[in-house]
């Protein structure tokens, strides 16, 4: 990974939360299968039941040590609130 600072926009246009923090790819096996776990039971096809997995080929998992969050309402900006971890 040549850069591990990344920047997330979690929310919407209206309620915002941007996240920003080093990333790193999940290696650990057993975290894996209990993202995957949850995964599944969240994603499952309405008409097949088939469930969704994040095992595809060439897909990572990315895990976020948050530093900083901000967040705010639509309209509201002047209003936002930092969060800074340290």
């Amino acid at each position: 990974m040549h850069q591990p600072w990344i920047v997330v926009h979690a929310g919407d246009g209206d309620d915002v939360i941007i996240l920003e923090g080093r990333a790193q790819i999940v290696t650990d096996r057993q975290e894996l299968e209990r993202v995957d776990a949850a995964y599944r039971e969240k994603y499952v096809d309405p008409g097949s039941g088939a469930q969704a997995t994040i095992f595809e080929p060439d897909a990572d998992l990315y895990l976020v040590n948050v530093k900083r969050v901000m967040a705010w309402e639509y309209g509201t900006v002047a209003n936002r609130t930092d969060w800074i971890f340290e």
